[in-house]
């Protein structure tokens, strides 16, 4: 059987006596979009590789790429650092692994979600959604890798982003650049919002939750709206921002996961 490699990395070194918080980037991205944002010494931030993505394992079976599939390595690599309970810190993409992740492991204490959904509940709309998503997949296996990054820098999700400073914005896309086609099509065919399991009816009700949106971006304050009537407990926090809350604000951002982890630990 093919052996998956996840890979990670310390963001702010390692102390067995500090509390964790496992942080999962979007997709197109890599551990490398938390640089930097969390500085401090209350706690550690381990950043990680999804599969298909940066250094982690990219050209192994497609069934390796389901959601079910990457918590239970994700799990894994936690219990092979001996790191027994831990907070996750998801951005889209990474949110969507991260609530995944919290449904079914007790190990997870409370849960950050930047700008993510719990999947698709209706059954007609995921099918959509589904047939979308491959379409892309399909483009990104048969196009220039530049084609595909020049659309989705481009999507009118990350609109705000073309306000950030060029060496920013050329950071992003270096990411993004830095992917092989392969992994990028298989995270959309095979763990895709529209492939992936529906989470709403089993959203955490006995764990602090975070949700994290932008002020620009009305679809997911939404969203994160619809979640906390159905788990009230959640606290839904608005920066001034698009999709990308870390990157577009990240001091904000920082300040509002440390004084939030500081209230929840």
């Amino acid at each position: 059987m093919t052996e998956v490699k996840y890979h990670y990395q310390w963001l702010n070194g390692f102390n067995s006596n500090r509390p964790t918080i496992v942080c999962l980037h979007g997709f197109t991205g890599t551990l490398k979009t938390f640089d930097g944002l969390f500085p401090n010494e209350k706690y550690n931030f381990l950043g990680i590789d999804l599969i298909g993505h940066g250094q982690t394992s990219v050209y192994v079976h497609p069934i390796y790429y389901r959601m079910e599939n990457v918590v239970s390595k994700l799990q894994e690599l936690m219990q092979l650092l001996q790191i027994k309970n831990y907070y996750l810190l998801g951005y889209s993409m990474g949110g969507r692994v991260a609530l995944a992740w919290a449904v079914n492991d007790p190990h997870v204490q409370g849960l950050i979600l930047e700008s993510a959904r719990p999947g698709i509940a209706d059954k007609h709309d995921r099918q959509k959604r589904r047939q979308k998503d491959n379409d892309l997949a399909g483009k990104i296996l048969v196009q220039p890798l530049e084609e595909f990054v020049n659309y989705w820098e481009n999507i009118p999700l990350f609109a705000s982003q073309k306000q950030l400073p060029l060496e920013i914005r050329q950071q992003i896309r270096r990411q993004r650049m830095g992917q092989q086609k392969y992994g990028l099509a298989m995270s959309l065919m095979m763990m895709g919002t529209g492939q992936q399991e529906s989470y709403w009816k089993y959203l955490p009700q006995n764990i602090p939750v975070l949700l994290i949106v932008g002020e620009l971006d009305f679809k997911f304050q939404k969203i994160a709206q619809e979640m906390k009537l159905m788990a009230p407990q959640m606290t839904i926090s608005v920066l001034p921002s698009g999709h990308c809350v870390h990157i577009e604000v990240p001091s904000s951002f920082s300040s509002l996961v440390i004084k939030w982890l500081d209230n929840n630990l």
